[in-house]
């Protein structure tokens, strides 16, 4: 029945949007950027590698079927600051509640980036281009505009046999100085339990493609993304220590570009890797590696209550844009329900 919903959400949404792919249409390489790189500490200390391994509500952002990885539901807020903070992100992901033949999740993305400088009127020449090597900028005619995106997910997973099955349906709101811009777009996701200790995944993003639709009248293409996962556990006896090794192969069909480790055909691709060691379930050191800023490092304070974590980012490779920092709060609702008796029975 779940699916029925589904399949006729994205059949209307298709429909209404008709009209408007009808207009210029631009495909675009770093579309929907709002959707990548965001996430909690803990995802972005492991470098997004979790597509077999991400747990909470977030996890509709990589992987929607893992929704069903855990039973204990929770609440999250998080907090970037990207890029010595010229970019900030605030996330909030709460599970809704549970039902017989699925768990929900929403999700909510805040991103702003403040005090932008806009030289195309300040061009010396007036040439419009600064590929003119006699162009100059002025910087008394320099002028700042901001930018702000809106961001919503809700997703959804169920068990089909021996698979985890799960999408996600997201929506934006554009605002880039005196420009707006709107768009939809559609995750799908799958993961199945291969032994006790080890997981595959797979997810596709932007599956019917995704758009940006501009009051200018240019419609932004993004295309689809396959993600393959694997993560594998190891538990020792003699101390109260848990390893959790992940790794995820990246597949864009939007084409190769720099950063992408190697080409299949004319897609570029990127893998990314995720190592975690848990202490006694109280304390989780984690690192990843990817291929924009090199490697992610991350902490993870464990409590009755719920996490606490934190991550560390780098500048990108070869940039001075600067460093970036994660932290996020992970709440279990059955805590919070302890002291508020907020939660339905």
């Amino acid at each position: 029945m779940i699916y029925k919903y589904v399949l006729l959400a994205i059949f209307i949404s298709t429909s209404f949007y008709s009209n408007y792919l009808k207009a210029e249409s631009v495909w675009v390489k770093y579309g929907n950027q709002i959707f990548r790189g965001v996430g909690d500490a803990k995802a972005i200390g492991l470098s997004e590698s979790g597509v077999a391994a991400a747990t909470g509500p977030l996890s509709i952002i990589w992987n929607p079927a893992r929704l069903n990885s855990v039973d204990e539901r929770s609440f999250i807020f998080a907090h970037q600051e990207r890029f010595a903070g010229s970019v900030t992100f605030d996330i909030f992901g709460i599970d809704l509640q549970q039902r017989s033949e699925s768990n929900w999740s929403l999700v909510l993305i805040r991103e702003a980036v403040q005090g932008i400088p806009k030289t195309t009127d300040a061009l010396l020449f007036g040439t419009g281009s600064l590929d003119d090597p006699e162009e100059r900028v002025l910087s008394s005619n320099v002028t700042f505009f901001n930018q702000s995106q809106w961001a919503g997910v809700i997703g959804f997973a169920t068990s089909r046999g021996e698979w985890n099955l799960g999408g996600n349906t997201k929506v934006l709101i554009h605002q880039l100085g005196e420009f707006s811009g709107w768009g939809i777009g559609f995750d799908v996701g799958g993961w199945k339990r291969l032994s006790t200790n080890n997981v595959i995944g797979i997810s596709i993003r932007d599956i019917t493609t995704s758009w940006v639709i501009w009051d200018s009248g240019t419609v932004e293409r993004i295309s689809p993304e396959l993600r393959l996962g694997d993560a594998h556990s190891f538990d020792f006896d003699v101390f109260p220590l848990k390893v959790t090794t992940m790794g995820t192969i990246v597949l864009s069909m939007e084409g190769k570009k720099k950063n992408d480790d190697f080409f299949i055909g004319s897609f570029g691709s990127h893998y990314r890797l995720g190592l975690e060691l848990n202490y006694n379930n109280k304390l989780n050191i984690r690192c990843g590696r990817n291929p924009i800023s090199g490697f992610s490092t991350g902490l993870g304070f464990i409590f009755n209550f719920g996490e606490i974590d934190y991550a560390f980012v780098p500048s990108p490779l070869g940039t001075i844009l600067g460093s970036s920092h994660y932290v996020s709060l992970n709440l279990k609702l059955e805590a919070i329900d302890s002291f508020f008796g907020i939660l339905k029975k």
